[in-house]
């Protein structure tokens, strides 16, 4: 089968560069080049997704090259989309799908700001701070679920396709603990497979092994050592 009869049609364009992006992301030289390097030896990195979902493949990159201008760096790809993704190929043409979102991981991330404790007679009002992994199609609504609890977050984190999206967490109260696991078991219910884990100094803790009382009584049993 020749690519005419494989590909729709073909897209060019920047995969990655050390530019900021439209999330507020920016990428180091040296990712940008073991980005190129990791496409090269794994076929499967080269599959484009709808979406980042992978039950959607929609084409492949058939060509890829670093451009370097001083100390920028992109990686230019060339793309073919599936014969089959009319719906893929409108969507582009009119401009509905307008760029490439990729795959990273967090390996290192700082907390900003500072947490304080505030003292309230005798007793300390604690502020509890975790981080959420959170299924990278989800994390939208999750984000807005704690900002409507007005419970300060910070996603350090946007895209992803084979890594969650982090979301670290200031929490006055571990009643956000309750709220995020009402929203994953009404989804749970509708069918919907989103994936909420929370880590505490290291430990990881998701609903589907561990209640909320569980979790809550971990954060308790930590505060208890500090004093």
């Amino acid at each position: 089968m020749n690519n005419e009869d494989k590909f729709i049609g073909y897209l060019e364009g920047y995969l990655c560069t050390t530019d900021i992006d439209s999330h507020g992301d920016k990428l180091t030289s040296e990712v940008v080049e073991d980005m190129k390097k990791q496409m090269d030896k794994n076929p499967k990195l080269r599959t484009l997704y709808l979406e980042h979902d992978t039950n959607q493949p929609i084409g492949i990159i058939l060509e890829s090259k670093i451009e370097i201008k001083n100390k920028w760096r992109g990686l230019k790809v060339k793309a073919g989309i599936f014969q089959g993704r009319e719906d893929v190929w409108e969507r582009i043409k009119n401009g509905k799908l307008g760029g490439f979102s990729i795959g990273t991981r967090v390996l290192r991330f700082e907390q900003t700001g500072s947490i304080k404790q505030r003292k309230d007679g005798n007793h300390f009002n604690e502020r509890y701070t975790f981080s959420l992994e959170v299924s990278p199609q989800w994390w939208v609504e999750i984000k807005n679920l704690l900002d409507k609890e007005e419970t300060k977050s910070e996603v350090y984190l946007k895209k992803g396709i084979d890594f969650p999206t982090v979301i670290w967490v200031i929490a006055s109260s571990l009643t956000i603990i309750d709220k995020l696991y009402r929203y994953w078991k009404s989804n749970k219910e509708k069918g919907k497979n989103i994936n909420i884990s929370i880590v505490i100094k290291n430990n990881k803790f998701n609903f589907n092994k561990f209640s909320p009382e569980e979790i809550k009584k971990y954060f308790k049993n930590q505060n208890n050592e500090k004093q």
